[in-house]
Parts: C-alpha cells; structure tokens; sequence
C-alpha cells in the first residue's frame, strides 16, 4: 500500500492531471526524433545518458505531445527519493496508478532514474507480458543497470543513448544553424567556404562550447562561477556520492572522488591501471571497479589499442576519455585562461573529437606502437578511418606520419587531421589527407 507521501508525490509530478500547463524546452535535442518513431511499438524504450544532459526534459517534451490527447493516460513518476528506491514502491505506484486513475486505452508511463530502484526490470517484464496496453519510457543514469536489463527484458526494450551536447546542438541553441556535412573533402569545403564569414564567431563559440558545453542548462550563462557550481553540485557531486553508491557497492567514496580527479586531469592520455592502484593506495581489484563505475556512469571513457584481435586488445595499453573539458575545468578549478594553452587545449579538443566520433560509430579506439609511434582515434565505419588531432597554431605536414604509416600497413586511402585552423587536403604517399579544422570536423555529427 502506498502512503500518504508517495501518493502526493504522485499528483505533483502529474499535475497535468488537473489541467496545469507543463513547462518544457522548446528546444529538442536530436534524439528526440530518433526516439519518437519507436513511441508506437509496444517495447519499452530506455534513454540512457550523463546527468544533467537533458533526458528528463526530453521525457516531458514527449509528455506534453502525449497530454494532447491522451491526459489521464500519461503517467510520470521519478525515483529520486529515497522512499522511492525500492522494487515494492515502483509495483505499488503501478498497481495504484493503473487501478485508480488511468483510464481505457493505451497508457504511456515514464517513469525517470529507474536505475536506484532494485530488480526494477522484473517488475517491468510481468507488466509487459501481461499488459498490451502499456508504453514504458525509462531513464538512467547507469548504462550498466540497463544493459543487465537487456538480459531479463530480450526483445523488450530499445535503449537510446543521449550524450552531452554536441557542437552542433550548442551552435542552435545560440541561435546558428549550419548544414550536415558528410566525412570527404569536397562536403567539408563546401561547408568552409559557406561559413567563411561566420568563421569569427563559430571560433568563438567553439571556446565557449570547450568551457561549458556539455549541458543545455548552462549553454546562455556568462559566469565562470555560476557555470562551476552547476558542474560541481548537480553533476559531479551527484554521481559521485549518490548515483553510483546507489548501485555499486562504493566503500571508499574518496577515492572514487580522487580517480575521477586523476582521470580528468589525464584526459586522452595513457591509462596504467596498475600505476593508478597505487597512486591511490587501493588494490589492483578496486581500481578497476571503481573505474568501471564512472565509465557506466558516462563521465568517462576507457579506450582500446586498435587491433583486430579482442584478446590483444585488452592486454594492451588503453587511454582515458573525460566526457567533457568542462568536468576536468571545474574540477582542477581552472579558469577560462586556460584554454589559451595550446598542449592543454590539445588534450580538450582531443577528447571532444573522440566524443563526437562516438556518435558516428561504437568501434571506436587508438592506435599505439611498441615504438611510441601513435594516432588519437581510429574510427571503424564502412572503412577504417584514423584521426589524428593537433590542434596548435602551426601544423605540419609531417604531423601525418603515423596515418600514413598506419594507412598503408592497413591499405587504407584517406586519414585526417583534426587542426586549429588550417584547412587543406593534401596527398602524401598516395594516401589523401584531410587537415579540418575542429569546429568543422564537429558538424559532420
């Protein structure tokens, strides 16, 4: 039975039930159309993704097409209170909302930050199997919860990722729009020459998008401090010390704190796992957990030397991706000055690319010799593509090396370089060589 608390609780995240308006964004971030063509199948549809990225909102746009035509069978419900967080509660709050108000017809239910509530998916799978009349949409902040899920819900669910916002999504939301390019040199000059006159104020915000652009909250805000707060309190000090001990099984808090410090700080460099153990005084064991809650709490990326053999692949060395610079800006307590630092920037914009490269294509890694020799990203579409980022004043042609070496062992024909500024392509060794600026490399997601 449901208390007095959890049925209020029940009206104020639904007070469209009593005609109240529900404020929402305007803006919708791409996602949003990619998960609406699945709203009209019966499976249930998971949007996965950091905090603060904008699932919530993303639900409620949904929401407020639904309430349209369909009121009293649109229910919302978020586990963020403790009263909450247990599997009883989310079968009472069903069994209550199904029983006592939805109506006839078919019901839509969100129900938001479901991963804090234990074996939630076996409660989800007894509603599916016996109920035609129900649409879950879900949400998490814990891929790793709603992968076990795909176990015990098969053929039930498709899980939508949402990442931080890209560089395209930024530029909208300041009132610019720049067409889809495609990954060829012909599209992307195109795209240049179009944008020659913008290229001021798209370089402009590029350094805004660097320092703050993960999330749509804080895309208008001018204010260093403001912009620190929010990534502290509302995104940092929320997995750390809520989202992943509601989950995991964290007995050290601190140092789950010390190693999300440690891998920000070396941002698309080498990560020694051993080395990072003892720099932190944990076992091997407890380093490799602890680095494994913050990847499938999306604030970072663990990454792959490049090779076609998985059993190789995990024996050699791998890299560290932060989600955003702005994570490691704030929690370095930089200043925006910063950005001015070409080796710095480097790691930054680096770490934005692999980003936006994750977007085109889940096989994505690096590419390391024993010989040190080294290419930032190798991206795996209907060909093999190596990316090579530097992201400095003064590039050089030699700075193509490595892909061309990796390019010709691997008979591929094409390979970019991720610049500053200088925009060109050249033919070295019979392998084209696209030198993109990054704000443009940016718009082919």
């Amino acid at each position: 039975m449901l208390n007095d608390r959890t049925k209020a609780l029940i009206r104020d995240y639904n007070s469209w039930w009593e005609g109240n308006p529900i404020i929402v964004p305007e803006y919708k971030r791409h996602i949003y159309a990619d998960v609406q063509k699945y709203m009209k199948t019966k499976q249930i549809i998971a949007i996965v993704g950091l905090r603060r990225v904008g699932k919530t909102s993303l639900m409620k746009q949904i929401i407020k097409e639904n309430i349209e035509y369909n009121r009293d069978n649109t229910f919302y419900f978020l586990f963020d209170e403790l009263l909450a967080q247990n599997s009883e509660v989310l079968e009472d709050v069903l069994d209550h909302y199904l029983k006592t108000i939805a109506k006839e017809g078919r019901k839509y239910i969100f129900l938001d930050e479901i991963q804090k509530v234990p074996y939630w998916q076996d409660v989800l799978k007894r509603f599916y199997d016996t109920r035609e009349d129900i649409k879950f949409i879900i949400s998490g902040s814990a891929s790793m919860q709603i992968k076990k899920s795909k176990e015990s819900l098969a053929g039930r669910i498709y899980d939508f990722f949402m990442p931080v916002l890209t560089f395209r999504e930024f530029l909208e939301l300041n009132g610019l729009t720049i067409e889809k390019q495609k990954i060829d040199f012909r599209s992307m000059k195109g795209i240049y020459e179009k944008n020659l006159h913008k290229k001021p104020l798209i370089e402009e915000l590029f350094l805004k998008y660097v320092l703050k652009g993960a999330f749509p909250e804080l895309v208008l805000e001018e204010d260093e401090g403001i912009i620190k707060n929010y990534i502290r309190n509302s995104v940092i000090d929320k997995i750390i010390f809520e989202d992943i001990p509601s989950v995991f099984d964290v007995k050290k808090k601190d140092v789950l704190s010390s190693m999300l410090e440690y891998c920000s700080r070396e941002t698309s460099n080498l990560l020694d796992v051993t080395n990072l153990s003892k720099l932190l005084n944990v076992n091997y064991q407890t380093a490799r957990s602890y680095l494994f809650y913050l990847q499938n709490s999306f604030v970072i990326d663990i990454v792959y030397n490049y090779s076609k053999s998985t059993a190789k692949q995990l024996r050699k060395n791998k890299k560290v991706h932060i989600v955003h610079p702005s994570i490691t800006i704030t929690i370095m307590r930089s200043s925006k000055d910063i950005l001015g630092i070409d080796e710095v920037m480097g790691k930054y914009v680096e770490s934005i690319v692999f980003q936006h490269s994750k977007l085109l294509s889940e096989r994505i890694s690096f590419w390391r010799t024993p010989q040190k020799e080294e290419i930032d990203i190798i991206l795996e579409m209907e060909t093999i593509l190596p990316i090579e980022v530097k992201y400095r004043r003064n590039v050089e042609l030699s700075s193509a090396n490595n892909i061309i070496k990796f390019a010709n062992k691997h008979k591929l024909n094409t390979g970019i370089v991720v610049t500053r500024d200088f925009f060109d392509e050249k033919e070295i060794d019979k392998i084209n060589i696209l030198f993109v600026p990054a704000w443009l490399f940016l718009l082919v997601v």
